[in-house]
């Protein structure tokens, strides 16, 4: 028998971030989640700059999301949405997914983002 996957917050952003697009309609490959995820400026991320996930993985590289997202969908978070128009398989959240996700969200108290310190300017105009 399959031992159960723990869920860290990064899964949680991960499914988080599959759920927002496909309420919208819209179903991602991982780099697409992986884009969101680190805050690209890219013309087609942009529109989705309002997901609350957007900019809150930073230090994470693709290979890393990908990862995360490999064992979402062995453990049944997620599954695998066929495109006949574009012969892709897009990430869809699953019910267990879904659940998963709400459950954890409704305690989750504080921001998604990390705060960062304001560094010093390293250029000013002085007159």
């Amino acid at each position: 028998m399959q031992k159960e996957l723990t869920l860290s917050t990064s899964h949680h952003k991960i499914l988080l971030t599959i759920s927002y697009l496909n309420k919208l309609s819209y179903y991602p490959l991982s780099e697409g989640v992986y884009r969101i995820l680190i805050g690209d400026v890219s013309d087609d991320i942009i529109p989705f700059k309002d997901c609350p996930t957007y900019g809150t993985l930073i230090s994470f590289n693709s290979k890393k999301v990908s990862r995360y997202i490999m064992m979402l969908h062995r453990y049944g978070y997620i599954s695998k949405k066929y495109d006949p128009q574009t012969n892709e398989l897009y990430l869809e959240v699953t019910q267990k997914g879904e659940v998963a996700s709400n459950k954890y969200f409704a305690k989750f108290k504080g921001s998604l983002l990390k705060k960062t310190p304001k560094g010093k300017p390293v250029i000013v105009k002085i007159d």
